[in-house]
């Protein structure tokens, strides 16, 4: 974040400390009145009331006619400063930069109107003038303040560090030596304040800049609100100061207070979206940036945070209209061009990359802001070699700031270049004490120092070898067995190792991804490396199979496109490359959304979604949506869809015009589709029981009072009774549902299990249920209820048939294919039996138990490769549980893999497995398998050492050595 200056010091007090020339001037005591009006618009004008304060400035004029001494020069002076700022705080520089002009010539003998000129000159990027009213004002006062700091400013933007930083050290001692006098103006406190921080950061470094900073914060800025209750550009000071450190929640407390003070400070809207954009809260950030263009329509640094913002949401045309209007604002403005020419590079617009470049260059042979803005910008979107450029660039032009190798460090972590990072680090934090994500990354660097590499063929799994060297293992050789069938299916093949690093724990993982404490995933993928929290430290196990699958997708990707790629498209193929069916929660959530339209993304919000959602669920379906944009670009455009999609961003298109490139269609149209897809998708989604909205009872009350031949109404009240097991309540309004509709599913549910209550025959149960059951969509509760009654019966095919058109309707529902597996069980089906629990797998990524059991059902089979594959399955999501390496084995052993059964009971022994000494029997026996028997001996002579009448390790060596004797 640049810095830059403080718009309205000089109307903090009525003026500078007079001067020489001007304590000549003073011929008259100032009137009391006057001096009460000042003191009051000024009050006005610092807590935002910007209007009413240039009326009140405006009507002292006519006040101080009635006053004996009327209005004296320094009141004239102050007027003019105070209408001066109430116009640029609302954007009218130009009549504030006339007003100011007309001042000067009728007060000549005044330094604090040229050097109020020079500071809104220098804002607007009129660099000539700016320095001729400095001079001017120089001239009648050389030690003037506001003047020599304008003089400062010009010197950094000119690129003259050196002596930028000697002027800037004149503001140090001035304080020192005028510490008495200075300490009671605010004005003052804030100029040199600002000073102060810019030659502390570039003289001091790590304990004596920090103890440096803190003075200016503690001493200076607080000083000035001591002075001043309504200076709310000193907590605004101290909230930029803490922001440009990544130091969110201190900056929010500061911030917080300027805002008390003057909620209208453009100023301290646009900080308060920066620290918006940090947290990547993007709608409340454009929210701030718009709210300051409604007071200031020319306000640049609110243009420089929508600039920003649509970059994060990759809105890279609104980014650079919004860079176009900051430019034009300031031309010379650092910030500004820095956002031009990244959105134009993000373009693919090289020539009006090149000319914001040349702009920057033409004004200051060494922008350091320039490119710091342009590599962060850059970084943002993944455009790792423009982004470190333009970092390398920025420490170049100014070595002492910070900014550039943060920036550098963490685009080299993003890459996977850690210990070119650390030094980085070590060096930015001694440069800026204060910043939060160079001092975490720091933490995360020494934590992870202790890390070491599993190396693959195509991948570098890092992980901490004391908790994490098996999960490494197998998640390395799982890397390879996928990796020819992603790189195949996108066509492209990474050029380098892909780093995959494993954290010990959420909080590492997090300190890793982005330098702060929380990041709501498990995995993250910058392109180049790929991070995860170890499952270790998560309570619930997960499927990490699956997320690696994700993100080596997103690796893929984005480097085949050369990270041009938008979120919503990479992770629309990371999703459908994962294999596994619609979540639930992502049917619930079109079921409520897709048919009224309400909430839905659409290709201008989906990343939005991702990035920072409004409400929590809308990440979740930013992912669904975006797995449908990819099913209805198959569906509509054919099978080649997705991969025109990917060269198409990979030749830098945006979306809109890939769209319009590969299919031949306007946005517009490519919508309305996808619309319509949705729609045919809403159609085959099933509102299950267990999703059902309860309804209170009372409202069901006043419902049906309202409309009492209701049969849905009839019905619900009904089934509310009999789940309160109201059941004589229940009949009258089940039986009065079935009056008015005949056979109406609920109402025939509810009276079936009336009937069951009071052991009615089953044949007036069916009676009941089965003219209620519509095999075109069946009412889950009548056919659940159905099937039981068939499996009660020992009706077992009656009872197949009811779960399988259950599923037909509803794929995906585990309830179906679960009854599907208990009659199939029941009948001895067992290869059906056997799909159904591969189905329920399918279903659930996560399950555990259900694996297992396929793994142990197919090895008593004798079917090792099936066995195999499930115990395989297993391990991904548990790697540490014993009993699965056993099974792992055995599958291994009884396919003849003996080399491999081998490590398997090896890693089983040494995670504990139970009976040890019967696991080595296997082991002993798998060595034998391999034609090592030595090896198979030794083992066994170890069992028998311990329990010498082990009956299978003894019969086994003796086996052993027949047959050595038989040889």
């Amino acid at each position: 974040m640049g810095y830059g200056i403080v718009m309205v010091v000089a109307t903090i007090v009525v003026q500078q400390p007079a001067s020489k020339a001007e304590e000549k001037g003073k011929a008259k005591a100032p009137s009391a009145a006057v001096e009460t009006k000042l003191k009051e618009a000024r009050r006005l004008l610092q807590n935002g009331r910007y209007a009413e304060a240039e009326e009140a400035f405006t009507a002292i004029p006519a006040e101080a006619k009635k006053e004996p001494g009327g209005l004296s020069p320094a009141h004239k002076v102050a007027m003019a400063l105070g209408l001066a700022e109430c116009q640029s705080s609302q954007g009218e520089y130009a009549k504030a930069i006339e007003g100011l002009k007309a001042a000067a010539a009728a007060e000549p003998k005044s330094a604090d109107l040229p050097a109020r000129l020079a500071e809104l000159y220098l804002t607007r990027g009129d660099w000539e003038a700016a320095e001729t009213a400095m001079r001017q004002a120089e001239k009648l006062d050389p030690d003037h303040l506001l003047a020599r700091f304008v003089e400062a400013r010009l010197l950094e933007l000119r690129g003259e560090i050196d002596k930028a930083v000697v002027a800037w050290k004149w503001f140090v001692d001035r304080h020192n030596e005028q510490r008495p006098e200075i300490i009671r103006n605010a004005a003052a406190l804030l100029l040199v304040g600002q000073a102060a921080e810019r030659y502390y950061r570039a003289s001091a470094r790590g304990e004596e800049l920090s103890d440096s900073l803190n003075d200016v914060i503690n001493e200076i800025y607080e000083g000035a609100l001591r002075v001043d209750p309504n200076c709310w550009q000193a907590p605004w000071l101290e909230g930029r100061l803490f922001l440009s450190a990544y130091n969110e929640r201190a900056a929010a407390r500061e911030l917080a207070r300027a805002q008390q003070i003057n909620p209208l400070s453009p100023e301290v809207l646009a900080t308060l979206g920066q620290a918006d954009l940090q947290g990547y809260r993007l709608a409340s950030g454009r929210a701030k940036a718009e709210r300051a263009l409604a007071i200031n329509p020319h306000f640049a640094p609110a243009y420089v945070l929508l600039a920003d913002l649509n970059i994060s949401d990759e809105r890279f045309v609104e980014a650079n209209a919004a860079a176009k209007k900051a430019v034009a604002e300031n031309p010379r403005d650092e910030e500004a061009l820095g956002r031009l020419a990244a959105s134009c590079r993000l373009l693919v617009d090289p020539v009006g990359a090149a000319a914001a470049e040349l702009a920057a260059l033409g004004n200051n042979p060494r922008p350091a802001t320039f490119y710091a803005a342009l590599g962060e910008r850059l970084a943002d979107r993944r455009k790792y070699h423009s982004a470190e450029r333009a970092f390398l660039l920025a420490a170049a032009a100014d070595p002492a700031r910070a900014e550039a190798p943060i920036g550098l460090g963490m685009l080299y972590m993003q890459v996977g270049r850690e210990s070119e990072a650390k030094s980085l680090f070590d060096a930015a934090f001694a440069a800026d004490p204060f910043n939060v994500r160079a001092d975490n990354m720091m933490k995360v660097l020494r934590h992870m120092a202790a890390y070491a590499p599993i190396e693959s063929r195509h991948f570098s799994v890092l992980v901490d070898p004391t908790q994490d060297e098996l999960l490494g293992r197998y998640m390395a050789r799982y890397l390879e067995s996928i990796y020819a069938t992603l790189t195949s299916r996108f066509g492209y093949v990474p050029p380098a190792k892909t780093k995959i690093e494993i954290l010990k724990n959420h909080q590492w993982f997090s300190g890793r991804t982005i330098g702060l404490p929380f990041v709501p995933t498990v995995g993250a993928c910058t392109g180049r490396v790929v991070a995860l929290a170890s499952p270790r430290a998560t309570k619930m196990p997960f499927n990490w199979a699956r997320v690696l699958t994700h993100e080596v997708t997103h690796v893929i990707t984005l480097q085949q496109t050369e990270f041009n790629i938008p979120h919503w498209y990479t992770e629309a193929l990371a999703v459908e490359s994962e294999g596994f069916p619609r979540p639930q929660d992502w049917n619930r959530m079109l079921l409520e959304r897709v048919p009224s339209r309400q909430k839905l993304l659409n290709l201008d919000t989906i990343n939005l979604g991702f990035i920072r959602p409004k409400e929590p669920e809308d990440r979740q379906l930013a992912y669904c949506q975006a797995q449908l944009y990819a099913r209805y670009m198959l569906k509509r455009f054919g099978d080649d869809a997705l991969i025109k999609m990917l060269m198409a961003y990979r030749r830098g298109l945006t979306t809109d015009r890939a769209i319009t490139a590969c299919f031949h269609v306007a946005k517009d149209d490519f919508e309305k589709g996808y619309l319509s897809y949705l729609d045919e998708v809403v159609k085959t989604i099933r509102t299950r029981v267990s999703e059902e909205e309860p309804v209170k009872f009372s409202q069901l009350e006043r419902q049906l009072k309202a409309k009492p031949d209701d049969p849905e109404l009839n019905a619900r009240m009904a089934y509310e009774h009999f789940a309160r097991r109201n059941y004589a309540e229940a009949r009258p309004f089940a039986d009065k549902a079935l009056e008015l509709k005949p056979h109406h599913p609920l109402a025939s549910y509810v009276k079936a299990r009336l009937l069951q209550s009071i052991g009615d025959r089953p044949e007036a149960i069916l009676a009941v249920l089965e003219p209620a059951l519509d095999p075109k969509r069946p009412n889950e509760r009548v056919i659940d209820l159905l099937a039981q009654l068939k499996m009660e019966a020992g009706q077992l095919d009656e009872a197949a048939s009811l779960y399988e058109l259950a599923r037909k309707d509803d794929p995906y529902h585990t309830k179906w294919i679960a009854g599907l597996a208990r009659v199939h069980l029941r009948q001895k089906e067992t290869a059906k039996f056997l799909n159904d629990l591969a189905m329920i797998a399918a279903n659930d990524a996560d399950d555990l138990a259900v694996r297992k059991a396929l793994a142990e059902r197919y090895l008593a089979q004798g079917n090792a490769a099936a066995s195999e594959k499930w115990a395989n399955e297993c391990l991904h999501i548990d790697v540490y549980d014993p009993t699965v390496h056993v099974l792992l084995a055995d599958a291994r052993a009884a396919g003849r893999k003996f080399g491999e059964a081998i490590e398997e009971y090896q890693t089983a022994l040494e995670l504990k497995a139970k009976k040890p000494n019967d696991l080595k029997v296997k082991l002993a026996r798998a060595q034998l398998g391999k034609g090592d028997r030595d090896a198979a001996r030794a083992t066994l002579d170890g069992i028998l050492k311990e329990d010498p009448e082990h009956p299978e390790a003894k019969a086994l060596r003796e086996e052993i050595e027949n047959a050595k004797k038989k040889g």
